[in-house]
Formats: C-alpha cells, sequence, structure tokens
C-alpha cells in the first residue's frame, strides 16, 4: 500500500470519528419570521424560566446560525473585525456541552453531563435548558475590543431570534471562572467572553 493511500485512510478514519461524536442539527431556516423592526422592538431580557421546558432542535439550529453561521459566500451572520472570525459557541444543556460546527451545521459533544451550575452565578439560569456560551480564540483576535464587538454581535442576533421565536434570553456575564473553562475543555487561546441563557 502507497503512502499515500495509507494518508488518505487516515484521514477518512479521522473524520470518520469525529462524524461519530457530532450531532447533524436541522438545516437552519433563513426566511421568514416576523418583521426585523417589530423583532427590535419586541427584544428584552428575561430572567423567569421554567423548570423541565426544552427547545427544539431546529430553534437551537436557527438560533446558532444567526449567532455565527455561514451565508452567502461563505460569509457569517455577523461582522468580525479584519475578517478574524475568531468566536466559538458553546452549547450546555441539561445532559452535555457542545461545541458549534457552523461549516458542517453540528454540535460535537465536548462533556457528558449537567454542568449548567458552572455556567452561571444566579439560580434561573441553571434551570434554563440551554445556556450558550461565547469563547473567542485570541491567537485569532487578540485586541480585546474587537473580541468584545464580536460577542456582541453575536448576543445581539440570539437575542432577536429568540423575540422571533417567542423563547425567552438573557446575556450574563456571571460564570464559574475556575471550572467551566475546564468543563468546555478550553485552549489556553481561548477566552469566555459571555454565557447567553435561552428557554421558556
Amino acid at each position: 500500500m502507497t503512502k499515500l493511500h495509507l494518508l488518505l485512510l487516515g484521514i477518512i478514519s479521522l473524520m470518520a470519528s469525529f462524524s461519530i461524536n457530532a450531532e447533524v442539527l436541522p438545516e437552519p431556516q433563513t426566511t421568514g419570521g416576523k418583521p426585523l423592526m417589530q423583532v427590535m422592538n419586541e427584544r428584552k431580557s428575561s430572567r423567569d424560566y421554567q423548570e423541565n421546558q426544552t427547545v427544539t432542535k431546529q430553534d437551537l439550529s436557527n438560533m446558532l446560525w444567526a449567532a455565527w453561521g455561514i451565508t452567502h459566500d461563505g460569509k457569517r451572520t455577523i461582522a468580525t473585525a479584519m475578517n478574524r472570525q475568531e468566536l466559538v459557541l458553546y452549547v450546555v444543556t441539561p445532559t452535555e456541552v457542545s461545541r458549534y460546527n457552523p461549516e458542517a451545521n453540528t454540535l460535537t459533544v465536548v462533556n457528558t453531563g449537567d454542568f449548567r451550575k458552572y455556567s452561571t452565578m444566579q439560580d434561573f439560569a441553571a434551570i434554563a435548558p440551554i445556556n450558550i456560551v461565547l469563547v473567542v480564540d485570541t491567537s485569532k483576535q487578540s485586541k480585546p475590543e474587537f473580541q468584545g464587538y464580536t460577542a456582541g454581535a453575536a448576543s445581539q442576533n440570539i437575542y432577536l431570534y429568540c423575540a422571533q421565536a417567542g423563547l425567552k434570553s438573557v446575556v450574563r456575564a456571571g460564570f464559574d471562572v475556575e471550572n467551566l473553562p475546564q468543563v468546555l475543555k478550553l485552549s489556553s487561546n481561548e477566552r469566555i467572553m459571555f454565557v447567553q441563557t435561552v428557554g421558556k
């Protein structure tokens, strides 16, 4: 067997191992919904969440796409300074923690279990069905002001999607700074900016 064949087999094996752990989300719905001006008027922060509620996989796919999805010509739903594209999104649910891959529209599990308590310092977020952790890769973008813009733009898009979908949301800066990075298995270059709670 040639070296080329061995290399191809290695690549295929690696891709297969990733696909085993990756959940393909429903195709995001990129048309329809309420008018933009109405949605901006209805956007608000909510801190009252019902326990044992769920967010559908379609809604999750739509809001992740709104925050950081791929649009026309490989562009993103938000701008980033110098097109550094430094954002990384993690989703914390009652059963697992996953990393969003916008190119493949998948969630890859990085930890199993209920780690919501580490994503918050407030009780309401620990019972909400979804906490989205907005992380930046500082090796791609080193300037804090640009990192803040990126995370803020993504957060606003999550807010707007939730407003039009009848979901509650609030962005927060409070989380367990010691344990949450370990739960997410962040690299030394990755920095948590905010956590956004979503639910009903």
